[in-house]
């Protein structure tokens, strides 16, 4: 079995790497999904139902989700459960 050393500064990298990818995905998370029909960006209640993702579709057999954008700022969020 191979055996792959990394360097302290290695695992520095790849370990600040992993955390901006995971603090980039939960903002944008924060930003594209609401419980409630308020736009999670500017809390402004003025939306547009959209076509949703096939993602979004595909997670609606098993929860309800519905696609939205703002009209204010042109976000694209879905709401779930509403």
């Amino acid at each position: 079995m191979y055996s792959v050393y990394l360097s302290n500064s290695m695992k520095l990298v790849f370990y600040s790497i992993a955390g901006l990818v995971i603090l980039a995905a939960l903002t944008y998370l924060y930003l594209h999904i609401s419980f409630s029909i308020k736009c999670p960006k500017c809390g402004k209640i003025d939306e547009e139902r959209i076509t949703r993702s096939s993602l979004a579709r595909f997670f609606s057999r098993f929860i309800p989700i519905k696609a939205y954008h703002c009209r204010k700022c042109w976000n694209e969020y879905v709401v779930i459960g509403h």
